[in-house]
């Protein structure tokens, strides 16, 4: 063999060996998923809002990932999602074949260091956040009338009965935020969702709160009928500024009234910590990631994945905008990381502020 043909051999050679590398360093986009079955974890009982969420969306994203694998999700729920999503931290491996939803329990209960954690949040690679406003209401049989500053003066003056599940769980922004405005609460806890609404339409409780996914056929049904009246929605933030809910323009904003309330901007820790809160009850209401440590590659492949199939025609039909609302889906690689961020990166000062005001107004120590 002379020199001439035993260098082209070793570039030839080289060749193959640098394509096999890349071959195999883009597993989601050379290789396509199926006939592996991915495991969606969603860390709640079936039939809750994130079982419907993550329902909706895993027929659509399956057909748009590569090989249409079959999407199973799978109910693993337990201590206000931390059960589902330790067993994602620990058992998922980074290969695209494992996601899971993150609800805002999966958020408060990093927030508030539950002894029962064992995930580490800002490690997720998230691929969709999916915001949900927040709506806070109540009874005209009780005197308040739908003008929202001269309702919260009149319960400033007259403590509501409130139903909830607890301090320390999804009623904790509302807890927050009625403090904030001065509205004392007489607090009834240990109910679900469904409970707490049931007790405030007999008349049981004078105030609740509902995400907007329950505005059309839950809240403004009531409002039609004169039972009740909306105090303020949380708002939704658009290009850094905190703007009326999409799904109840006519409605003020926490913030909005808050300013009228008290003459002043809410600011200092209190408005870092409802701001806070915020980023976690609306705009990382619901997110799905894949573990750390999942290559980009794989991580792009799902959320271009997600956003075809958010453009699918599926996507468009009225049961799809019932369940996602008028709210843009976020599913750019690193406008999703921006949404996680905002609701897992927690200051010393913001924790100690919340563990005091929760032992100071309620008793608890989280």
């Amino acid at each position: 063999m002379t020199k001439d043909m035993k260098n082209r051999g070793d570039a030839i050679f080289s060749a193959a060996m640098m394509a096999g590398l890349m071959f195999s360093a883009v597993p989601a986009v050379a290789q396509e998923f199926a006939p592996e079955q991915i495991e969606l974890i969603v860390p709640y009982g079936a039939g809750g809002g994130s079982t419907i969420h993550g329902q909706l969306l895993a027929g659509p994203l399956s057909r748009e990932l590569p090989g249409q694998p079959t999407i199973l999700v799978q109910n693993i729920a337990g201590a206000g999602s931390v059960v589902g999503i330790n067993e994602f931290q620990q058992s998922a491996e980074p290969d695209g074949l494992t996601v899971a939803a993150l609800g805002t329990g999966t958020f408060f209960q990093y927030l508030l260091k539950n002894p029962a954690v064992r995930y580490d949040l800002p490690s997720f690679r998230p691929f969709l956040a999916s915001p949900f406003g927040i709506v806070v209401y109540g009874r005209t049989d009780f005197g308040l009338t739908g003008n929202s500053v001269a309702d919260v003066r009149y319960l400033m003056e007259n403590t509501p009965v409130y139903g909830g599940d607890g301090a320390t769980a999804a009623d904790l922004p509302i807890l927050v935020s009625l403090d904030l405005l001065g509205i004392d609460i007489q607090a009834v806890f240990g109910l679900s969702n469904a409970d707490a609404r049931g007790g405030y339409e007999r008349g049981e409780f004078q105030l609740n709160f509902d995400n907007m996914a329950s505005w059309s056929a839950g809240v403004e049904p009531m409002i039609e009928e004169g039972s009740t009246v909306a105090l303020f929605t949380f708002g939704f933030e658009q290009n850094g500024e905190i703007v009326r809910d999409p799904m109840a323009p006519d409605i003020p904003t926490f913030l909005e009234v808050y300013e009228e309330i008290h003459g002043a901007p809410l600011d200092g820790i209190e408005y870092s910590v409802w701001k806070m809160l915020f980023d976690i009850r609306v705009m990382a209401a619901k997110m799905f990631v894949l573990p750390a440590g999942t290559p980009d590659e794989i991580l792009q492949t799902y959320a271009d994945a997600m956003t075809a199939a958010l453009q699918s025609e599926e996507m468009q039909s009225p049961m799809a905008i019932d369940v996602l609302g008028p709210y843009p889906q976020v599913t750019g690689i690193e406008e999703a990381a921006a949404v996680l961020r905002g609701a897992a990166d927690v200051s010393d000062e913001q924790r100690e502020w919340l563990n005091t005001w929760l032992l100071e107004t309620y008793d608890v120590q989280p």
